[in-house]
């Protein structure tokens, strides 16, 4: 009888990180591991997935963390439980509302920014150059990039001011790759819907320019035979940490260690295999048979005695602004919203009365990212009026509550010069070590959290199975 790689033991495996990611991967490596151990440099798992209470009781999270299927249906059930569970747990969001402002108005369909809401003779001249743009880009740089794929105009008008706003006003744009459009902005909205639905039948037409019309959308969706995943929010009224406590009990009683407040002293190895961690400030050292590793490759690197290059990019700092007011939101519909008006430092808000069916508050979270100087030059008052203006709070609401929460290091500025380095650091640890996984944001591949767990899954499954 053929015996499953999954029902054969190994001894032990190290997770170094304690994220979403990591503890995902100390579930799926305990079925194959006797021994499975998260080592975490920070006082408690979950990285950027935390929630804060204000003085009200009410609870926001560190930005629009929304999870969402993976598709995959053992993965699904290591993050979100068996599927006729579930919503015992979880607001289970059919579909994810978030709409944009942009010049001065909200658009509640649509994520991205209206170029039609430019000056006529700007929007002409942008879909002219738009239509002519044929050809997809090979380009690593994002302006250069959005030149040959959206037009010069539309890229000044729209994309050089949202980078701006997300980057800083010092900042070299043509220094910055794609990755800087990690949030969506470089697809548009343009031309009339008609034009638009037609047009996306084209690949490089459909990769810039979204849809007008939900109609559109799942005439798309029918004839890819295609569905939006479900995204899951806590029942539980204690925000998203709550999901990361909800892994920790399973990452627990599957009987896998966590180690908190700890950090890689040194790696030991024998030849191309890593046979033991030692901890800083610990004598022992941790026998391993395949270490997966979610944190940044050069303290690996630095942890083998290995050869690196130190990277040192600018980190953005956050600054989270918490609200909650005496009236309701004015938008009883959107999950989250992004903010691509130039006129305001925000770049998204999260309105947690439409994601939790249990809130008894009107808060709402407003982001801001900045150098860790300029931390000062914001306050809660002139949010409150901006958040006024733009019409997302009433005239007469009041925040009876609020946190100011400053989270610095939150990710680097994308240069080509930081990509390159962190690139180059990557491939000499996947070149040195066999028995390691490299996985998580810090690997450089993945953005979206999905996306970094269906690489991790996967990656575990290939290992186990070729080992």
């Amino acid at each position: 009888m053929e015996v499953s790689w999954r029902n054969i033991m190994r001894d032990s495996a190290i997770v170094v990180g304690g994220g979403i990611c990591g503890l995902m991967a100390a579930l799926l490596l305990k079925q194959s591991f006797k021994k499975v151990m998260i080592i975490e440099q920070s006082e408690r798992v979950g990285g950027l997935f935390c929630s804060v209470k204000d003085d009200s009781g009410a609870h926001y999270d560190m930005g629009s963390h929304i999870p969402n299927e993976t598709g995959i249906n053992e993965l699904d059930t290591l993050l979100f439980g068996e599927l006729e569970s579930r919503e015992h747990y979880w607001h289970v969001i059919e579909k994810l509302q978030s709409g944009n402002y942009f010049a001065g108005e909200w658009d509640l369909n649509s994520p991205f920014p209206d170029s039609h809401k430019l000056a006529s003779e700007v929007y002409y001249q942008g879909c002219a150059e738009l239509i002519q743009a044929t050809s997809a880009s090979g380009s690593p740089l994002i302006l250069s990039y959005c030149e040959e794929t959206l037009g010069k105009t539309f890229t000044q008008h729209i994309i050089k001011p949202i980078l701006y706003k997300l980057y800083g006003k010092h900042t070299d744009l043509n220094t910055l790759t794609v990755a800087a459009g990690l949030f969506g902005f470089t697809r548009i909205l343009a031309f009339e819907p008609d034009v638009a639905n037609a047009l996306k039948n084209i690949p490089t037409f459909d990769a810039k320019i979204g849809y007008q019309t939900q109609a559109h959308f799942h005439e798309r969706q029918s004839k890819d035979n295609s569905k939006t995943p479900n995204y899951f929010y806590p029942l539980e009224n204690k925000g998203i940490e709550a999901w990361v406590e909800y892994l920790v009990t399973k990452v627990k009683g599957a009987g896998v260690d966590i180690i908190l407040s700890s950090s890689i002293e040194k790696i030991e190895t024998n030849e191309r295999q890593i046979t033991g961690v030692k901890l800083v400030n610990k004598a022992e050292v941790l026998d391993c048979q395949l270490l997966f590793w979610s944190a940044p490759p050069f303290i690996a690197l630095k942890a083998l005695g290995l050869p690196l290059i130190f990277n040192k990019p600018e980190l953005r700092t956050a600054i989270v602004f918490h609200l909650n007011f005496d009236l309701p939101l004015l938008d009883q519909k959107s999950h989250y919203l992004w903010v691509w008006d130039y006129q305001t430092d925000i770049f998204r808000l999260t309105l947690y009365p439409n994601l939790s069916t249990k809130s008894q508050h009107a808060n709402l979270s407003a982001e801001i990212l900045c150098r860790p100087e300029e931390v000062e030059q914001y306050d809660v008052d002139e949010i409150v009026t901006r958040l006024k203006k733009m019409h997302v709070v009433g005239e007469g609401a009041t925040c009876i509550s609020h946190v100011k929460q400053v989270i610095h290091g939150t990710f680097p500025v994308p240069t080509l010069e930081f990509e390159k380095n962190n690139q180059a650091n990557f491939d000499t640890l996947k070149n040195s070590v066999d028995n390691i996984i490299i996985s998580g944001r810090s690997g450089g591949k993945q953005w979206r959290q999905a996306d970094v767990l269906v690489a991790a899954y996967n990656d575990i499954n290939n290992y186990l199975s070729t080992e």
